[in-house]
């Protein structure tokens, strides 16, 4: 197990791999973690649940609801996290949507591609940018003898369509193709600040996302055509590289784009 037990935040939380790393967190030694969904009701249950898991026994929990598309609402919640904790030591950038109706690039509307680039990409960016200006304020932490200091450490979740394309879904492989660029320049920006920057690049997962797109696909056939483990991934699994990620046992790895997607992109 990596030993997290500093404060995180994490958007996406109410549900899917969000949750899942919320409860990660909260396993893995967090001391504290300030939750953010656009659902109310599910941050809540979101909420309950990692208050009954946390290893820490100082923990604590806060939510907020956000749209993370409005820039004002995105300052106010990074602020409201800082506030309660007094700092920020992980950030984990969950939350993402892809448009429901497969579609080529030429029958993309811009609706969609501004809706699905909205929280996807400037969400991101917007968190991003909000976090790092906490970070870059606070305190180095050294948790680890003889390794550096670290002032915080972000993880941005992508997607292999982030590193590979799809010929039915432009606006998400855009979003996604944007999310690891955003990564790197963040990386090259911060690393002078020691935080480290990284992004997770999952492949087909079980999420209420993925439960969305089985009205269009046979995800069986996909399964046995496309991944070479023949099975969804789960979402701990994907908790389990952000919390990696996040702690100091990857204190030298900035800038990287870690694929998790059981060998679909190998083939």
């Amino acid at each position: 197990m990596f030993s997290v037990p500093g404060i995180a935040l994490i958007t996406g939380a109410g549900s899917g791999i969000g949750r899942a790393t919320a409860l990660a967190f909260a396993r893995a030694g967090a001391s504290g973690l300030h939750l953010v969904d656009v659902n109310r009701s599910r941050l809540e249950e979101t909420r309950k649940d990692v208050s009954a898991e946390a290893a820490n026994p100082q923990f604590k929990a806060y939510t907020s609801e956000a749209d993370l598309s409005k820039e004002d609402q995105v300052v106010r919640m990074v602020q409201d996290a800082a506030n309660n904790f007094g700092r920020i030591d992980y950030a984990a950038n969950i939350a993402g949507i892809c448009e429901s109706t497969p579609a080529s690039t030429a029958d993309t509307s811009l609706a969609i591609y501004d809706q699905t680039n909205g929280i996807n990409a400037r969400g991101v960016f917007l968190c991003m940018r909000e976090q790092l200006r906490v970070m870059r304020d606070q305190e180095a932490v050294a948790r680890i003898p003889g390794r550096p200091g670290v002032r915080g450490a972000i993880v941005n979740m992508s997607s292999i369509y982030g590193c590979v394309g799809s010929g039915k879904f432009t606006s998400y492989v855009a979003s996604k193709h944007a999310v690891v660029g955003l990564t790197k320049a963040a990386a090259i920006s911060h690393s002078v600040d020691s935080i480290r920057v990284n992004a997770v690049c999952p492949g087909f997962v079980d999420t209420p996302m993925a439960e969305s797109g089985k009205e269009h696909f046979d995800f069986r056939a996909l399964l046995e055509m496309a991944v070479p483990m023949k099975r969804f991934g789960m979402a701990e699994e994907i908790a389990d590289v952000v919390v990696f990620l996040s702690s100091e046992r990857a204190s030298f790895v900035t800038g990287h784009s870690f694929i998790a997607d059981g060998g679909t992109t190998i083939v």
